[in-house]
C-alpha cells in the first residue's frame, strides 16, 4: 500500500512540476513591456575595456539588440565611443596587440564594419589615441576619430541618448 501511495505521489509530482514548466515556457519572450508605445529610441554605448574578448562580444550585442528592438518596431539610433586604451584594438596595423589577443581584435573590427552597415557609428576618441601613441590615420575606415570622447558622450546624452557604460 505505501508502495502505491508513494507511485502516486511521484506521479502527481513529476505532472504538476511538468505543467507549471510548460506554462512559464509557453509565454512568449519579447521586451513588449519595456517598449510600449515607444516609437524610437537613442543609445550611446561607451565602451572603456582592455580585454578584446568582452568589448567584440559587447559590440556583438550590439548590434543584436538595434536588430532586435527594429524588429519589435522601433527605429532605433545608436552609437558606439570607443576610450581609454580599447582605441588600440581599432587601428590597421594592430600595433602592440599581443598573440593571443590578434583573433578577438580581429572579431572587434569585423564587428565595426558590419555595424556601420547597420547604419551604427563607431568613434575613437581622439585623445585616447594621442595617449596612446597612436596616430589617427592608423585607425580603421569603419570608425569615425573624434577630438574627445567625453564630449561625444555628453553631446549625445544632451541631444537624449540614454548612456550604456561598458567597463
Amino acid at each position: 500500500m505505501k508502495t502505491l501511495i508513494h507511485a502516486i505521489m511521484s506521479i502527481l509530482l513529476i505532472t504538476l512540476l511538468f505543467g507549471a514548466t510548460t506554462a512559464v515556457c509557453a509565454e512568449p519572450i519579447n521586451d513588449a513591456a519595456a517598449l510600449s508605445g515607444l516609437k524610437s529610441a537613442k543609445a550611446i554605448f561607451l565602451v572603456n575595456s582592455t580585454d578584446p574578448r568582452k568589448v567584440a562580444y559587447v559590440l556583438r550585442l550590439v548590434g543584436k539588440t538595434a536588430a532586435s528592438m527594429r524588429r519589435q518596431g522601433v527605429k532605433i539610433h545608436v552609437v558606439v565611443v570607443v576610450v581609454g586604451r580599447t582605441v588600440a584594438f581599432l587601428t590597421k596595423d594592430r600595433r602592440g596587440i599581443s598573440y593571443q589577443d590578434q583573433r578577438p581584435v580581429a572579431e572587434i573590427q569585423k564587428t565595426v564594419r558590419n555595424l556601420r552597415k547597420a547604419g551604427i557609428r563607431t568613434e575613437a576618441c581622439g585623445v585616447a589615441l594621442h595617449g596612446s601613441d597612436i596616430d589617427p590615420t592608423a585607425v580603421i575606415p569603419s570608425v569615425h576619430v573624434v577630438g574627445n570622447g567625453f564630449i561625444s558622450a555628453i553631446a549625445y546624452q544632451q541631444k537624449g541618448y540614454s548612456l550604456i557604460p561598458v567597463y
